[in-house]
């Protein structure tokens, strides 16, 4: 069983994934295009994954380190010992003990030993083109005479006043489990009840979702704003592409409903954030279960699937 967890998040002035440098004075951030050539800010899934794990550990949850060889650590009595070494199952159930991270995301040690990810992140793309805006800032140049002061402009890109969507896939069953890749089988390592709270708290992580780069100076809420969580029993995403928002800030609401209808998940719930969206009450009205974001996300806690 599967949770698919669509959302679109608003963003005010951001630059939330940096991109290769192009020389110079200019910090770019990351974008793609489509086949007209306009350009779509971009967040790639592997940086959403670190602000996943960081949320996770501002909630008071342990995620694993890297030691100086880039190989993932685990604390053991205040030590950070190395998982560079062919595990056993004593050490695997360690690892899925002590940190969530490792058995939400998957892992694959330098020696072998890997986990299949139970969580899959769709890049986040904006739904407006980027309208090549730049904020700037001086990078200041000390110099032996201070009357001759001097520093350089920098240009820094920024998205703003633009929507952006995403995709959250959770496989539940996969959640404190091993899997054995070849057989599929299930490997039970956390109690149902530790399988649960693993779940409510990344649930809560996604309420609290908070990240991305050039946030001293840019802070930005990339917090889902509108979001449909949906049980099903595949992984299929395929919500991702029924989310879009015009010029005007309304929500399309006929394909959303044409991908419900056409996919038939067991349940869906709809959260959305109040004066966001200009259409929010034609949203309300045109759905049966239409609730905070919040209130959303809270219904499928504890709910580990069949």
């Amino acid at each position: 069983m599967f949770l698919n967890i669509a959302y679109i998040t608003k963003v005010n002035v951001a630059s939330l994934n940096g991109g290769e440098g192009s020389g110079g004075n200019v910090t770019v951030m990351k974008k793609i295009s489509n086949a007209n050539g306009d350009e779509f800010a971009y967040v790639s899934g592997q940086a959403l994954r670190r602000y996943m794990k960081e949320t996770l550990m501002q909630l008071g949850e342990k995620i694993s380190s890297v030691d100086e060889d880039g190989n993932p650590t685990v604390e053991e009595n205040g030590k950070y010992p190395s998982l560079n070494a062919k595990i056993d199952d004593k050490q695997r159930e360690k690892i899925f003990k002590s940190v969530c991270d490792l058995d939400l995301f998957g892992f694959m040690l330098p020696k072998g030993g890997r986990r299949w990810s139970p969580i899959k992140v769709s890049p986040m793309v904006s739904i407006f083109p980027y309208k090549g805006e730049y904020d700037y800032l001086t990078r200041k140049q000390k110099t032996e005479d201070e009357s001759k002061k001097s520093g350089n402009i920098v240009q820094v890109e920024i998205d703003t006043l633009n929507f952006m969507r995403g995709n959250i896939m959770i496989n539940l069953s996969h959640i404190g489990n091993e899997i054995n890749e070849y057989t599929y089988e299930v490997k039970s390592i956390l109690s149902d009840e530790e399988k649960k709270q693993r779940l409510n708290v990344f649930l809560d992580a996604i309420k609290s979702f908070n990240g991305g780069a050039k946030q001293a100076r840019n802070l930005e809420d990339i917090a889902p704003k509108f979001v449909i969580v949906a049980k099903q029993k595949t992984g299929n995403p395929f919500l991702l592409n029924a989310l879009s928002v015009d010029s005007d800030g309304s929500i399309d609401i006929e394909t959303i409903q044409e991908a419900l209808k056409d996919n038939k998940p067991e349940s869906y719930t709809i959260g959305i954030t109040k004066g966001i969206f200009t259409n929010e009450a034609e949203i309300r009205s045109s759905f049966d279960n239409v609730v905070s974001v919040a209130q959303a996300l809270e219904e499928y806690k504890n709910n580990l699937g069949a």
